[in-house]
């Protein structure tokens, strides 16, 4: 009886091991997210990406918006602050929306394509927001007008009643806002100072990922009155 009650003891104890050493096999192979009835296959790749969303920058919002990058802060002209995005819009503005070409005075201009941008800016900071969908007329007088300009180009000396956009009736300028709304995508080459001048030579896309080309612009900006402001434009 003695060596039954033994042999009892150590069945059980065996029992009891082999139910432990299970146990452990199961947490061990739940916290690895692995199933035990699987072959795993051996992985001898040393790095591995992870696919993820694309990231919100990489993602068109509502709207017309400006997609850049690039050298865009601004930059330092004699102790004043040129913003390098605001004239690379500046300068698709001009080359895009209004097809100047190339310009190295800006009183050279034809005189409606200049009404028409500064008459376009009393409204929209970006002309590239003006929606497509709607026809929006506006009014405004010379003086209006003429400081618009004076804010992007300094003093310019161009008769501005010579326009197609002035009636002598009302002696006023009468616009329907063209419908420029379209995203700007770009990226900044070169903010080039120099002593009395900053070069910004800016790529332009036809899309986000921007793969392939629109133009390319180089706006020169100098300093009116302590104020930045274009001076000259080179597209291509």
């Amino acid at each position: 009886m003695k060596k039954y009650r033994n042999s009892k003891k150590s069945a059980v104890l065996r029992g009891v091991s082999l139910v432990a050493v299970i146990a452990t096999m199961i947490g061990f192979t739940s916290c690895g997210g692995v199933d035990p009835n699987v072959k795993q296959k051996e992985n001898n790749t040393s790095s591995y990406q992870v696919v993820t969303t694309a990231p919100a920058s990489d993602v068109e919002k509502e709207g017309f918006n400006a997609y850049g990058d690039g050298l865009t802060d601004p930059v330092k002209l004699k102790g004043v602050t040129v913003k390098v995005s605001d004239f690379a819009i500046r300068s698709f503005e001009l080359a895009f929306l209004l097809g100047s070409g190339s310009f190295k005075n800006v009183e050279k201009l034809p005189v409606d394509m200049l009404t028409q941008y500064g008459f376009s800016h009393l409204s929209y900071k970006n002309l590239y927001e003006i929606p497509k969908d709607e026809v929006l007329y506006r009014e405004a007088d010379e003086d209006q007008i003429q400081k618009e300009l004076k804010k992007h180009f300094g003093s310019v000396k161009v008769d501005l009643k010579k326009s197609s956009l002035y009636n002598k009736g009302k002696k006023k300028f009468e616009i329907w806002l063209p419908n420029y709304g379209t995203n700007v995508y770009y990226r900044v080459d070169a903010a080039d100072v120099s002593k009395n001048k900053v070069e910004i030579i800016t790529t332009f896309y036809n899309e986000l990922k921007k793969s392939s080309k629109l133009g390319r612009t180089t706006l020169t900006v100098k300093l009116d009155n302590k104020k930045p402001v274009i001076a000259e434009l080179k597209v291509g």
